[in-house]
């Protein structure tokens, strides 16, 4: 008997334990994945709210500074910067 199977036999029945590991390690990995992505579009939610947000103050503030002269022109930016603004989150609307 070698070294090897006395040390195999002193760990007899741990080995069907042995090979569930990579599998649990796998179903780990998958909920973590899955939770870290979740919180990432979350994130990215907020990004897009919080832009949006800030054009529209920065569409209200050009228009009071000029007194609605340029609002056709400050309507087109928002819209332009709104539009960039919803790829953010990856989503379409």
């Amino acid at each position: 008997m070698s070294i090897f199977d006395k040390v195999k036999e002193m760990f007899g029945g741990h080995d069907e334990k042995l090979k569930n590991i990579p599998e649990q390690a796998k179903d780990t990995a998958g909920q973590t994945q899955d939770s870290a992505g979740g919180m990432m579009d979350n994130l990215r939610e907020k990004a897009e709210d919080a832009a949006n947000q800030g054009i529209d103050k920065a569409s209200t503030a050009a228009s009071d500074a000029t007194g609605g002269k340029y609002d056709e022109h400050i309507a087109r930016g928002t819209d332009m910067a709104k539009d960039a603004a919803d790829k953010i989150d990856g989503k379409e609307g």
